[in-house]
C-alpha cells in the first residue's frame, strides 16, 4: 500500500540504474545545474519500487533495462504507484522502438546514451514544471467546481424562498439594488399597512442611513421630510429605532401615549414625528438575514386611527423577513458578481509581457458585468525568440466556461513551449473538449526576424495584418471550432508580413452585430485599423474599439490583442528583461536584429553577441540568488565604435570554485575594453570595441 508522502523541503529525485558510474555522475550533474535538489539513487528495481511507495518524488529517472526486470513492466508499476510523477527513461543507442513504447506507456521522455547532460537536466526541469502546472491546474479546477457547487446551492435556496412570495415578493424581486428594495417596501406599505413608513439601511462601515420616507398624504410627506432634515438619524437619541437595530428585536407600540412619548426624552426623532403628525400607533421591525441586521422599517398610523395588534406585527415581520431576504440576495448577488469578475480577470494576463523590439496592447470589454464570459487571449515568448499569440472564445457563460478557458490556456502554453507547431497544438487542444462544449481559437507564432507568421485557425475570426503604409489584409484559412467535430483535422497556414506591420487578433463581439452581415463588421474593422496604422499601439486599439463599436449595442464580450514589430534604431539599443535563463534567447534574437539594422560585420556581430550574452549569464547566475531581478542591456553604435553596457541591481555572490572567472576573461578577449563597476545598488559591465568594416 502507498503511505502518506514524506515532506521534503528540496526537489527530491530518484535515480534508478545498475551502472555505478551513472549513479555517481548524474546526481553530480544535477547538483551543479539545479538549486535545492536532492537525488536518491537505487541500483535495483525492487528497492526503487519500495522507495516509490514511501516517498512522493518530484521525478523518477530509471534505466529502461534493469537486471531481472522488464523496463516497460517497471514503468507500468511506477505509473500505478505514482501516476502523476514524471518518469524519464535512459535508453541505449538504437533502442528507439523500446523508447516509443515507453512514451506510449506514460514515460515523460527518454534519454539516450551517451547522455547529453544539458539535455538531461533541461528535460528533467521541464518534467517537474509540467507536474507543477498540472497540479496547479487541478487545484484551480477543483476551486472553480466548489464555487460552482456553492453558487448552485445558493440559487436553489433563494428560488425556493421566492416561490411563495405574492405582491410584495414581485416588488422586492424587481430590483437587485438594496436601496431601491427598501424604497419599494415603503411605497408598498403605504397605505395598505401604514399611514407613514420610514426605512433605514445599515452600511458596511456601521453607519445607519435613512433611505425613504413615505406618507399617504403628499403634503404631509413634504412636512415629514423637512422635519426629519432638522433631526438627522442619530443612534444615541433615536432610541427606539436604534434599540431595534442593535438588538434585532421588533418593537410594537399599540398606542402612542403621552406617557410613552415623554419616556423617550425631549429630542428623539420618533417623538418629534409623533407630535407633529398625530401618530397613533407604531411598529419598528428589523431586517434580519443570516443573523445580521441589515436595517429597520418603521410603520406608523395617524389619520386612519388604526392601532397595531400582534397580528399586524406578525404580518409586518413577515414582510420585513421577505424584504431582508431580498436585500440580502441583492448583496450576495453583488458579492458573487465581484467574484465572477475577479475570476475572469485572473484568467486574462494582468499585463502583457515586455518583449524587446515588440509593442503590444490588449483590451477586454465585458458585455455584462454580472456574467463570466468566454473570451480570452494570451501573449508569450517561445524558446527560439519567436512569439506566441492566442485569441479564443469559449461558447457560453459562467464558471464552467471560465474553467474551460483556464484549461485551454494552460494546455496551449505547455504544448507551445514544448515546440509543437500551431496545427499540432490546436489538434491536441481539441482532445480536451468535452461533448457539448465548443470553443473557437486562433494560435499564431510570429518571428520578428523574418516578419513571418505561422498560424492555425479553429473557427475563429481571421487575424488582421496592417502595414505601416495602410495596406491591410486578413490572414485567411481555417477549420471547424474545437468541439464541432469528433475527429477534426487542423492544418498550418503561413504568411509574410510587411516590415513593421501590426497584427490584430479579436473575438467575434467586435465585428458581429445582430441582424447585420459579418462582412460588414470585417469591413469596419479593416477601415478603422488602416486609417492610422502608425499611431501608438494603445491609442490604436482604443480608437479601433471606438470606431468599430460606435452606435451599436454591446451584445457580446470583446477581446482585442495587437502586436507590432518595431523597426530598430541602428544607433541605439536598449532592453530590460527578467534575469532568468529564458530571457537569453529573446536577448540574442533582439541583438541580432539590431546589429543587422546597423549593418554590422558578421564577425563583429558574433563576438558582440557572445560577450553580451556571457555578461547577462553572469548576472543571471550571480546577481540575485533566489530573488527576482532584471538585467538591462544598452548599446550605442557609431560608424567606427560600438559600446555595450550590461547592468543589474543585485548583490553578486562570491565566486565558487577554482575555475570561475572564465566568462569575464572571454568577454575581455572579445571586446577591446571592458570595465566592471560594482556598486551597492548593482553592478555595471561596460564593453567597447572598434567595428570592422563590412565587406561586400
Amino acid at each position: 500500500m502507498i503511505v502518506a508522502p514524506e515532506r521534503v523541503s528540496t526537489k527530491l529525485i530518484l535515480l534508478v540504474d545498475d551502472d555505478p558510474v551513472l549513479l555517481q555522475a548524474l546526481p553530480e550533474a544535477l547538483r551543479l545545474r539545479m538549486e535545492e535538489v536532492n537525488v536518491e539513487t537505487c541500483d535495483s528495481a525492487e528497492r526503487a519500487l519500495q522507495r516509490i511507495t514511501e516517498v512522493d518524488y518530484e521525478a523518477i529517472v530509471t534505466d529502461i533495462k534493469m537486471p531481472g526486470t522488464d523496463g516497460l513492466a517497471l514503468l507500468a508499476q511506477i505509473k500505478a504507484l505514482r501516476p502523476d510523477t514524471p518518469t524519464l527513461l535512459i535508453t541505449g543507442h538504437g533502442e528507439h522502438d523500446l523508447a516509443v513504447q515507453a512514451l506510449r506507456g506514460g514515460a515523460y521522455d527518454f534519454i539516450q546514451k551517451p547522455i547529453d547532460r544539458e539535455y538531461f537536466v533541461a528535460s528533467l526541469i521541464r518534467a517537474m514544471q509540467a507536474r507543477q502546472y498540472k497540479r496547479q491546474l487541478d487545484d484551480q479546477q477543483h476551486t472553480l467546481e466548489r464555487h460552482a457547487s456553492d453558487l448552485e446551492r445558493t440559487i436553489q435556496e433563494r428560488t425556493r424562498e421566492l416561490q411563495f412570495l405574492a405582491d410584495a415578493s414581485r416588488i422586492l424581486t424587481a430590483s437587485l439594488d438594496s436601496e431601491a428594495t427598501l424604497k419599494s417596501i415603503a411605497r408598498l406599505a403605504v397605505p395598505r399597512l401604514a399611514d407613514m413608513c420610514m426605512t433605514f439601511l445599515a452600511e458596511s462601515d456601521g453607519q445607519v442611513r435613512r433611505v425613504e420616507v413615505v406618507h399617504s398624504d403628499p403634503a404631509k410627506e413634504q412636512r415629514l421630510r423637512k422635519l426629519l432634515e432638522r433631526y438627522p438619524f442619530n443612534a444615541v437619541v433615536s432610541e427606539p429605532t436604534a434599540t431595534v437595530l442593535r438588538t434585532g428585536q421588533a418593537l410594537l407600540v399599540p398606542e402612542i401615549s403621552e406617557e410613552w412619548a415623554r419616556g423617550l426624552g425631549p429630542h428623539t426623532e420618533e417623538l418629534s414625528v409623533a407630535r407633529t403628525l398625530g401618530s397613533v400607533s407604531l411598529i419598528i421591525v428589523p431586517l434580519v438575514a443570516r443573523g445580521r441586521t441589515l436595517g429597520v422599517i418603521a410603520f406608523l398610523t395617524a389619520e386612519s386611527n388604526r392601532q397595531y395588534t400582534r397580528d399586524d406585527l406578525a404580518l409586518v415581520e413577515e414582510l420585513a423577513r421577505r424584504a431582508a431576504l431580498a436585500i440580502d440576495n441583492a448583496r450576495l448577488y453583488e458579492q458573487e458578481r465581484r467574484i465572477a469578475e475577479t475570476l475572469q480577470r485572473s484568467l486574462l494576463p494582468q499585463r502583457l509581457p515586455p518583449i524587446p523590439g515588440l509593442a503590444s496592447a490588449a483590451r477586454y470589454l465585458a458585455a455584462s458585468p454580472e456574467a463570466v464570459g468566454g473570451d480570452w487571449y494570451d501573449l508569450f515568448v517561445l524558446p527560439r525568440g519567436t512569439v506566441g499569440l492566442v485569441m479564443g472564445d469559449v461558447a457560453g457563460r459562467g464558471v464552467r466556461v471560465a474553467a474551460l478557458m483556464a484549461e485551454l490556456r494552460s494546455a496551449l502554453r505547455a504544448y507551445a513551449v514544448e515546440g509543437y507547431s500551431p496545427a499540432e497544438v490546436v489538434q491536441r487542444l481539441a482532445m480536451l473538449i468535452e461533448p457539448g462544449e465548443m470553443a473557437t481559437l486562433v494560435y499564431l507564432i510570429f518571428d520578428p526576424a523574418t516578419q513571418t507568421v505561422r498560424f492555425t485557425n479553429a473557427g475563429h475570426p481571421p487575424p488582421l495584418a496592417v502595414a505601416p503604409d495602410g495596406r491591410a489584409a486578413y490572414l485567411e484559412g481555417g477549420a471547424p471550432p474545437l468541439g464541432a467535430l469528433r475527429m477534426p483535422s487542423y492544418h498550418e497556414q503561413s504568411a509574410q508580413l510587411w516590415p513593421g506591420s501590426t497584427l490584430l487578433l479579436y473575438t467575434d463581439g467586435l465585428i458581429e452585430v445582430r441582424g447585420a452581415s459579418i462582412d460588414d463588421g470585417l469591413a469596419r474593422l479593416h477601415r478603422a485599423a488602416a486609417a492610422d496604422p502608425n499611431e501608438d499601439l494603445d491609442e490604436l486599439v482604443d480608437r479601433v474599439l471606438g470606431e468599430v463599436t460606435r452606435g451599436r449595442p454591446g451584445g457580446d464580450d470583446i477581446a482585442l490583442l495587437a502586436l507590432r514589430a518595431e523597426i530598430p534604431d541602428p544607433t541605439r539599443f536598449h532592453v530590460r528583461l527578467p534575469a532568468v535563463p529564458s530571457s537569453l534567447p529573446m536577448l540574442r534574437h533582439t541583438l541580432r536584429r539590431w546589429m543587422e539594422a546597423a549593418q554590422t560585420n558578421d564577425e563583429d556581430a558574433y563576438e558582440i553577441l557572445v560577450a553580451c550574452c556571457e555578461a547577462c549569464s553572469n548576472v543571471i547566475e550571480h546577481a540575485y540568488g533566489a530573488a527576482d531581478g532584471d538585467v538591462e542591456v544598452r548599446g550605442h553604435m557609431t560608424e567606427h565604435e560600438v559600446e555595450m553596457t550590461v547592468r543589474d541591481w543585485g548583490r553578486w555572490r562570491p565566486p565558487r570554485g577554482m575555475n570561475r572567472g572564465r566568462g569575464l576573461r572571454l568577454i575581455e578577449e572579445l571586446m577591446r575594453h571592458v570595465t566592471v563597476t560594482p556598486r551597492p545598488d548593482g553592478t555595471t559591465v561596460h564593453m567597447q570595441r572598434t567595428r570592422r568594416q563590412v565587406t561586400t
